[in-house]
């Protein structure tokens, strides 16, 4: 995992002065032609402000740390001057399509970084996983218990379903959705609780209606409508990443049906009684494994560990299956591509880029508020969320390019932030390198233990508290000995 979860802290540098980031927020939100982005938006329009200053300042109080009530009532000078009335009307308009929005400014982003030559020659990769967003008010629309799978119990709130681009430099957000588990009885809730909630009608042409909609429906069939959407809109990538939640035979099918094939899939797949052909005969993967993994493993030492290739057919698509057992581990696992001129090391190394999916959810609830959104309507939870999102793509930005460009003053007044982000992901890839160590030592599963850590918010912070602290004293060290030169 070591070379990829670095990401952790990348806009840490930026959010720690909140006046400079205001302003590198805003210079940056020009750049991306907040006026003709909004332009399709003018009829979500209702009274009072531009959406453009509404969107701005909801981004600034974002940034603040604090919510749009908290905020006003704060009463900081120079940011808005008007009530909370105005931002409230936007968030809970149906005809607002928030989603168009988000995609817009991914787009902007692409074209921005084309523009500016900072384009990087290796693969792109679309990446799709959920979240929990934790509520505490029952009157929420739309609102259920959801299984969280660190603690293995039942929480208030919803899933987040989340598709994100990688580039090779930057990890933004390209679309989302809000799910409930219908599997349990009315949602987990009483039905008083279900009465008690808030309701709306919209129109079935809104924005708002479709978003509602997609509550109840399965995740695997949105997530191949959000990446089917972005290639439409002109995002495209060479691979989508996915774990084995998500891996089965119509996303397969449905990732290869798109521009004929030219994404791969590459994602994690449960060792389970589903078949593949191999060599004319269908097996399964332990069946598979029992056959060949005597005279056909290999040995990698980068990542410690026994591996097994297999190139076969899955339910008529072409996939290479790589079998792997850590040094100590008592399972196999499986890692599925129909990419079938990825080597093992390449592949794992491809998968791994995944985990930035991870860093992108954790600065967003660290950062931004992501989930703290107590807004009883639906259409306000989506704007909330697709709020968060658009800051921490114009976050990525200012962070992409003021830490690249090397002219005059913003160099220098940016290399101590470059100097100490290379410090923090020095001590982050040795401890990762020696958690690794430890798991395969004490026949610990290390995929399982390190999504664990990056799902777990106590044991994310921790580790966050953590490095930090060995940073700190890093920091201290090179500091004296600096001195005492």
């Amino acid at each position: 995992m070591g070379t990829k979860i670095q990401q952790l802290s990348e806009l840490e540098s930026i959010l720690c002065d909140a006046e400079k980031t205001d302003k590198g927020v805003l210079d940056f939100f020009n750049q991306f032609k907040i006026a003709r982005l909004l332009q399709p938006f003018k009829n979500a329009k209702t009274k009072g402000y531009e959406i453009s200053l509404l969107l701005q300042v909801m981004c600034i109080y974002r940034l603040r740390g604090l919510s749009i009530w908290a905020m006003q009532k704060k009463g900081i000078p120079g940011i808005f001057s008007g009530d909370e009335n105005g931002f409230y009307r936007l968030m809970n308009n149906s005809k607002m399509n928030w989603r168009k929005l988000l995609l817009s400014f991914a787009k902007q982003f692409v074209a921005i970084t084309k523009a500016k030559g900072d384009e990087n020659n290796s693969p792109t990769f679309f990446i799709i996983d959920d979240s929990d967003l934790e509520k505490t008010g029952k009157t929420i629309e739309g609102i259920g218990k959801i299984f969280n799978h660190v603690t293995r119990k039942s929480i208030l709130g919803f899933k987040l379903l989340f598709l994100s681009f990688w580039d090779g430099k930057s990890s933004i957000a390209i679309d989302f959705s809000l799910h409930r588990e219908v599997a349990k009885g009315n949602y987990g809730m009483t039905p008083k609780e279900l009465k008690a909630q808030f309701n709306k009608k919209r129109d079935k042409d809104t924005p708002g209606y479709k978003r509602a909609k997609e509550l109840d429906q399965k995740k695997p069939e949105v997530a191949i409508s959000m990446i089917k959407r972005a290639v439409k809109n002109g995002v495209m990538a060479s691979y989508v990443l996915m774990d084995s939640w998500f891996v089965g035979e119509h996303m397969i099918k449905s990732i290869r049906s798109i521009k004929s094939g030219a994404m791969h899939v590459l994602g994690m797949c449960k060792i389970d009684m589903r078949k593949f052909t191999i060599y004319g005969k269908e097996m399964n993967s332990k069946q598979i494994i029992t056959k060949y993994s005597r005279k056909n493993c290999k040995y990698s030492r980068i990542y410690k560990s026994q591996y097994l290739t297999i190139v076969g057919d899955y339910k008529g698509v072409k996939v290479k299956l790589f079998y792997i057992k850590y040094r100590n581990a008592q399972r196999w696992t499986l890692l599925l591509t129909t990419d079938l001129s990825l080597s093992f090391v390449k592949a794992m190394e491809f998968y791994q880029i995944r985990w930035t999916i991870e860093v992108l959810f954790k600065e967003c609830k660290q950062y931004l508020r992501l989930g703290t959104c107590q807004n009883t309507d639906f259409d306000g939870q989506i704007a909330d969320a697709t709020i968060v999102f658009i800051t921490h793509t114009i976050l990525s930005m200012q962070r992409r390019f003021v830490a690249y460009e090397t002219m005059g003053a913003l160099f220098r007044e940016t290399q101590q932030h470059l100097i100490e982000l290379n410090l923090w992901e020095r001590i982050l890839k040795i401890f990762l390198k020696m958690l690794r160590q430890l798991l395969t030592i004490f026949s610990i599963d290390v995929e399982e233990t390190i999504e664990k850590i990056m799902h777990d918010e106590n044991a994310s912070k921790q580790l966050f508290a953590m490095l930090n602290a060995l940073k700190d004293d890093e920091d201290n060290c090179q500091n004296i000995t600096k001195n005492a030169a």
